[in-house]
């Protein structure tokens, strides 16, 4: 069979350091377009894929290029708008989540929803994450847990090109790590939360803090503290009636101590120090960009064998609604209730 076409639309940091270096390593797929709206995203494009057509903007890229998915790295005030252009012409979309704003429901609703999107959740094919939910379901820790997550990203690092992270209209802190937390919650215990409590506050940036608590029907309970902040740290710990899992940072190893036990801390710190060491050497094989290019691969091959995909367009629609309930929760100051 012929490789499948694809098109990028939006050729920012993303596209340029992540999923460059996936596509050289994917096998049944073609980079063939890109289409960014910034001359000096344009010209980074023609530099770096000399071979590949440039466009000013995805409409004309869809019209003229042939193509059998796009990748979606835009801004997400877009991220509707182009779905829309694509699923017009039954392209599958592979999109940088979220898949809308608050407030655009009913516009999806009111369409013809397609199965043709997947969102990229790539903490779900993170093996390390993987672990740790299947512990969790497994009922190691025991039930119900407390987790508390914390995800802090150097958010500069992330505006050498846009700043849409920062800029009024693109959903902000919620949208950008709300969307990642609300779903790697309810990916590790294996079930949806039932109530979401959301508080910000501002630092260096105005709504630069976002606290978001999650309730589960088991009493289980995940609070997660977000960050745009100068450096980036991210860090999982799992307490249940029986014991605590620890992961310090996703590059490192997970740690499970029984509740009274008190397991040998040098030998722990040496563990994550060898992992974490390993992967910063082998940079291919970090988080980042292992689960990056695992979610474009997973999506090839659905595509290709026209499987479903998964986090698909159902997953990305309940996505949605769980940040509308914590849009709603924040403007009222109290927990709200999330769809069933």
């Amino acid at each position: 069979m012929r490789p499948l076409r694809i098109g990028i639309a939006g050729f920012g940091r993303l596209a340029r350091d992540y999923y460059l270096p996936a596509f050289r390593t994917i096998e049944g797929a073609r980079l063939v377009a890109v289409a960014d709206p910034l001359p000096a995203s344009r010209a980074a494009a023609t530099h770096r894929l000399p071979s590949v057509d440039v466009y000013t903007g995805h409409p004309a890229m869809l019209e003229r290029a042939n193509l059998d998915a796009i990748l979606v790295s835009t801004p997400p005030s877009s991220h509707l708008e182009i779905w829309n252009h694509a699923a017009s012409r039954s392209v599958a979309v592979f999109m940088e989540k979220p898949f809308a704003l608050c407030g655009q429901l009913e516009e999806i609703e009111r369409g013809n929803p397609t199965p043709n999107l997947m969102l990229d959740f790539n903490r779900r094919f993170w093996p390390t994450y993987r672990r740790v939910s299947d512990l969790v379901r497994r009922g190691v820790p025991g039930k119900p847990v407390d987790v508390d997550f914390r995800l802090h990203t150097d958010v500069l690092s992330w505006s050498a090109v846009t700043q849409h992270r920062l800029s009024g209209g693109e959903g902000g802190i919620l949208h950008d790590l709300g969307s990642h937390a609300i779903d790697l919650a309810a990916d590790l215990l294996g079930e949806e939360p039932e109530r979401v409590t959301a508080e910000t506050r501002s630092n260096r940036w105005p709504e630069d803090h976002l606290r978001l608590d999650l309730a589960f029907a088991d009493g289980s309970a995940v609070r997660c503290d977000l960050a745009y902040a100068g450096r980036t740290v991210e860090r999982l710990s799992v307490r249940g009636p029986r014991g605590s899992l620890r992961l310090a940072d996703p590059n490192m190893a997970i740690h499970f101590e029984r509740n009274g036990a008190r397991g040998p801390r040098l030998a722990a710190r040496c563990l994550d120090a060898a992992v974490f060491g390993y992967r910063a050497l082998r940079r291919g094989r970090s988080m980042a960009r292992f689960s990056i290019r695992s979610a474009l691969a997973a999506f090839v091959h659905a595509l290709a064998a026209g499987e479903p995909f998964s986090p698909g367009f159902e997953e990305a629609m309940r996505n949605v609604r769980w940040l509308e309930a914590a849009a709603r929760s924040e403007a009222e100051g109290r927990p709200a209730v999330l769809p069933a």
